[in-house]
């Protein structure tokens, strides 16, 4: 018997992250399986990732599985799988808007969809939230095209503009776009230190923090806010006390363990001038809300594609502390621009209040993606249990 077997794969960025794409049916076993392979694949546990796939990185530690959808007016769908760096968990719960990018593009290639020039609608079913995403993918000669001039600040030069709507995003948890009922909670800690949070399910569950309550300018780059470790302490803190609060986890005690990516963070405050991670100084007229964003215990390098979703919905919700800061200019556009760490990103959302509950239609956003490499991937036999054939 051979020492491994070979798993097809490809490597696709999509948006600022990177991750490994596999066919649904090459991966027939059971999810504790899945994980096994999907942990030796990118290489964890290991911060490095040496032996593996991953980049070192959660924004490069992450997998999608894709096949043809069961669901009624959907093309394909997907499962997200959130690799971790430090311990030997694959977090299902969550999802990432910049690796949905590369779904449509990964489907078109691989025939699951059939190719319609110039823009093929991907009609894409995640498994995780169950919730529905349409992408808009230019394609040419039955393939999707890579190559295009639109820029998103956090990846060099340019590619094809894929347009990403999520369709009804709020409440994938329990339904309600606030999952406790409230556009604000206060959460107290240890010492009887109080934070005013909102906490918002769209895209993701999205838990916003007012940048100044945790004594930060909120214009901080990642590796200066890296370094304020009590800072990155009490985030993961106020964090575990919401995922407990909703009934993510049963004690927020173990949400670092078993939940480690769900709910995300971020802090907020209003537009200010500030220096981007490549030396170029972003104006405060060029954004409507300045935002930073945590996942998996550490800061986002740009801004999660499904926490812009969230983000954006969250400026349209009244009460929200979001909503407080974001200004008039989202409300009569529904264009909500945010300033990260690499620059400006745009999200766009069509939404209504009726009777006081604001009815969330659409949020969309721009990504590109790239196919970088398709092969196999070689895992161990003491990764696949007997259970396999069951």
């Amino acid at each position: 018997m051979s020492e491994s077997r070979g798993i097809r794969c490809a490597i696709y960025r999509g948006g600022t992250s990177r991750g490994v794409y596999f066919l649904d049916n090459d991966l027939p076993y059971p999810q504790a399986i899945r994980a096994q392979i999907l942990l030796n694949i990118l290489g964890s546990p290991d911060p490095r990732q040496v032996d593996g796939l991953g980049g070192g990185t959660s924004s490069t530690s992450k997998t999608m599985i894709i096949g043809p959808s069961r669901l009624q007016g959907t093309d394909v769908q997907m499962l997200f799988g959130q690799v971790s760096l430090h311990s030997s968990i694959v977090d299902w719960r969550g999802t990432c808007g910049n690796l949905t990018t590369a779904v449509g593009p990964f489907a078109i290639d691989q025939g699951l969809v059939t190719a319609v020039e110039p823009v093929t609608e991907v009609a894409i079913y995640s498994v995780n939230t169950r919730k529905r995403i349409i992408a808009r993918v230019p394609v040419s000669r039955g393939r999707a095209i890579t190559h295009g001039d639109y820029k998103i600040p956090g990846v060099h030069g340019t590619g094809a503009r894929i347009d990403l709507e999520y369709v009804d995003p709020a409440g994938s948890f329990n339904g309600r776009l606030l999952p406790t009922g409230s556009p604000r909670d206060v959460i107290e800690l240890e010492g009887k230190r109080k934070f005013t949070v909102s906490i918002v399910d769209a895209g993701h569950i999205v838990v916003f923090c007012h940048a100044h309550e945790l004594g930060l300018r909120g214009t901080e780059l990642p590796s200066e806010l890296e370094e304020k470790s009590h800072v990155m302490a009490t985030l993961e803190a106020i964090r575990s006390v919401a995922a407990e609060r909703i009934g993510i986890v049963g004690s927020c005690g173990e949400a670092t363990r078993i939940s480690p990516a769900v709910p995300k963070i971020g802090f907020i405050s209003a537009p200010a001038a500030y220096p981007t991670m490549d030396g170029r100084l972003l104006a405060e007229n060029d954004i409507d809300i300045v935002g930073r964003l945590l996942t998996m215990q550490t800061a986002h390098r740009a801004y999660m594609g499904a926490g812009a979703i969230c983000t954006g919905v969250a400026a349209l919700a009244p009460g929200t502390i979001v909503s407080d800061l974001a200004g008039p200019r989202m409300r009569e556009t529904g264009l909500l621009r945010i300033g990260h760490p690499q620059g400006v990103m745009d999200v766009s959302v069509k939404a209504a209040l009726q009777n006081g509950d604001l009815k969330v239609q659409s949020a969309t956003i721009a990504r590109t993606a790239r196919r970088i490499m398709e092969g196999y991937a070689y895992v161990p036999q003491n990764c696949f249990s007997s259970r396999e054939k069951e």
